[in-house]
């Protein structure tokens, strides 16, 4: 079986460590992981990639910055994201890919959110021109193998053994201290939540549509509003991304393709 990842961030990688040593997929980032720093994390993730056995695919995808992806969405410029879905497909079709893995939509970043509406629709459109692909998901920020879920949802979980674990987490330490600042205090607030042994599994979940493509509210305010309010009062940013901006790409998506 060939696989196609795609994730929004450099770094995401990580969370997949053993399954991509098994599965030697392709993999396309989205964003070139500099964030607020200014610093790519693309060397990093290559060599991780390179380790594993997997093949970064660039040439499909060009990372761009995080700041590219939020000007859109504010603009409401879906042009990008539609190059980009119809680069996924072309890829999809003419490698012959047939699993799809990729960030779920988690109200937490709006890059991690539109990863998985560009992946459902190429699904989508791949199923439509008789290539089917097997869709799933992971969580980036949530619980790694939430134990409701793997009891209620279908999925596939790759257990690590204590050394491969420890291994898995060194690498993960290291690439955060690398870059320090937010990286480093998410990966020390999601190692206390959950604890070290819930990153021994790693679940990928049958994917379903998201809320954008439902047309349907979020039950809570996303993580990424409350953080661009604060970081508006306090001056740091001129905007805020809302869950509106992200629906607008979604329609924008389905109706260019339909």
């Amino acid at each position: 079986m060939k696989h196609l990842v795609v994730a929004a961030h450099a770094g995401h990688e990580l969370l997949l460590w053993k399954w991509l040593r098994q599965a030697q997929p392709d993999v396309v980032v989205l964003t070139n992981g500099a964030g607020a720093t200014g610093t790519p994390r693309l060397q990093p993730t290559q060599d991780n990639l390179s380790a594993a056995g997997a093949r970064w695919v660039p040439n499909v995808v060009a990372p761009v910055a995080d700041s590219v992806i939020y000007r859109a969405l504010l603009a409401g410029d879906a042009r990008l994201f539609m190059q980009w879905r119809d680069a996924l497909l072309a890829h999809v079709i003419a490698q012959g890919i047939d699993c799809i893995v990729a960030d779920e939509a988690e109200d937490y970043n709006p890059s991690h959110d539109l990863c998985r509406l560009l992946v459902n629709e190429v699904v989508v459109l791949a199923a439509e021109r008789g290539h089917p692909l097997r869709n799933f998901g992971y969580p980036t920020v949530g619980h790694p193998s939430p134990p409701a879920r793997l009891q209620a949802e279908s999925h596939q979980v790759v257990e690590l053994s204590p050394a491969e674990l420890q291994a898995k987490l060194v690498d993960i330490r290291r690439y955060a201290g690398a870059f320090g600042g937010q990286l480093e205090r998410e990966l020390d607030g999601f190692l206390a939540e959950f604890g070290t042994q819930a990153y021994g599994r790693e679940c990928l979940f049958a994917a379903r549509p998201t809320r954008y493509e439902r047309g349907e509210s979020a039950s809570a305010k996303p993580h990424f509003e409350i953080v661009g309010e604060q970081r508006l009062a306090e001056g740091v940013y001129q905007h805020v991304i809302r869950g509106a901006h992200l629906q607008a790409a979604a329609d924008q998506l389905r109706a260019a393709a339909h």
